[in-house]
């Protein structure tokens, strides 16, 4: 018989979750069954799930959304100089990097948590929902890392199609919440889409819809946005909405490898969360260091949005001259286009191209969601997808 996954069963298998607190997420799943291991950050999606992505056939990597301008020298010094101090926990600094964040947002200390990127804020989240034993509404398809680790918990995943611009259809996302709906889940912009919500509306649908029911928003790609202090809706936190806001290093700032991220909600939101993490067990205090130092470093994403902008500019050439001009206008670091082969076979063309780049399938259609690189990595692609075409 296999293992049920239910919160008695969970409690018990762990003694750490009684206690409040679960195991790093580099170590879940050791010594539990196979059935209840949580899925991490790099292959989230099952349906695009490729075990050679990350092959070294791969040699122009287009697969994993990361900034290949970072990370910012301001960092790389802070990283520097805290090798000699690593041998110490990063106590004082996580709460440094606390206060920094809290001050730019005019928010507390308590109403920000960091993680070890923002996937630990997610899996924070979808332990602490997704063991309520109700359901999670969302658009779809979007990043899916807080719902697939909700779902291992009997958490249902309500999913909501995106609209015929493929962005989130936030008037049947608030249709579908019931009174089984613990949290509504959003990406803005979404992933793997590249699509953005009307700030107004967002705005409009949380301040009405949070006090119903708790909403996540996901704000990974927001500062690659020309004017992200319109789209975000962290001011609504300071308001005192019940409302999270996960947010990373890993984006704009090119930390991707460091892994640094931070949530930030109510402090009784926060709380809750943070009964679900272990970040000083996750986050390195070179890595915090680094953070803190390129936080505000408005030069470096100015720079980074800056050749962001210019490999998309490029890339939708080179889409055009490959054949695909109805791919999808993206506002974050990456461009989803329809292809005109099986995902899996696409996949397998580029990569024996050395093209590493990721697929899904839905709406009875195969994409391709290509990550933003330099000029010439995203020139080899071009030249790739011509010749496969």
């Amino acid at each position: 018989m296999g293992f049920k996954i239910t919160r008695r069963n969970w409690l018990k298998s762990s003694a750490a979750i009684a206690a409040g607190t679960v195991l790093p997420s580099a170590t879940w799943g050791r010594g539990l069954p196979s059935s209840i291991r949580l899925s991490g950050e790099i292959n989230p999606d099952l349906e695009s799930y490729d075990e050679n992505a990350f092959s070294p056939q791969i040699t122009v990597r287009l697969n994993a959304n990361e900034n290949a301008y970072g990370p910012a020298n301001s960092a790389k010094k802070a990283l520097s100089s805290a090798i000699n101090s690593s041998f110490r926990y990063p106590f004082a600094e996580v709460n440094e990097l606390k206060n920094q964040i809290a001050s730019k947002y005019g928010l507390t200390a308590d109403e920000v948590t960091i993680g070890g990127g923002s996937t630990e804020i997610l899996n924070m989240a979808g332990l602490a929902f997704g063991l309520q034993n109700g359901a999670i509404v969302s658009a779809y398809p979007t990043f899916e890392t807080l719902l697939r680790t909700a779902k291992r918990f009997d958490c249902e995943w309500i999913q909501v199609h995106l609209d015929k611009d493929y962005r989130h259809d936030l008037k049947a996302i608030e249709a579908a919440i019931t009174s089984n709906t613990k949290l509504v889940y959003i990406v803005n912009p979404n992933n793997p889409t590249g699509t953005l919500v009307d700030p107004t509306e967002l705005l409009d649908f949380c301040k009405r819809v949070s006090k119903r029911v708790p909403i996540f928003i996901d704000e990974a790609y927001t500062e690659f946005l020309p004017d992200p202090d319109k789209h975000t809706v962290i001011p609504l936190v300071k308001q005192g909405y019940d409302i999270i806001v996960a947010k990373t290093f890993s984006k704009v700032y090119g930390m991707a490898g460091l892994r640094v991220g931070f949530g930030l909600a109510p402090s009784k939101r926060i709380k809750q969360l943070e009964k679900y993490g272990v970040s000083l067990s996750i986050v390195s205090k070179p890595s915090v260091a680094a953070a803190s130092a390129c936080f505000n470093d408005i030069e470096f994403i100015s720079l980074s949005k800056t050749k962001n902008r210019e490999s998309r500019d490029l890339t939708y050439e080179l889409l055009q001259e490959a054949g695909y001009d109805n791919y999808i206008p993206s506002h974050a670091s990456f461009i989803m286009f329809p292809i005109k082969m099986n995902g899996d076979k696409f996949l397998s063309k580029m990569r024996e191209n050395g093209i590493g780049v990721r697929a899904w399938h839905f709406y009875d259609q195969h994409w391709c969601r290509v990550s933003l690189g330099v000029p010439d990595d995203m020139k080899s692609f071009g030249k790739v997808l011509k010749q496969i075409s």
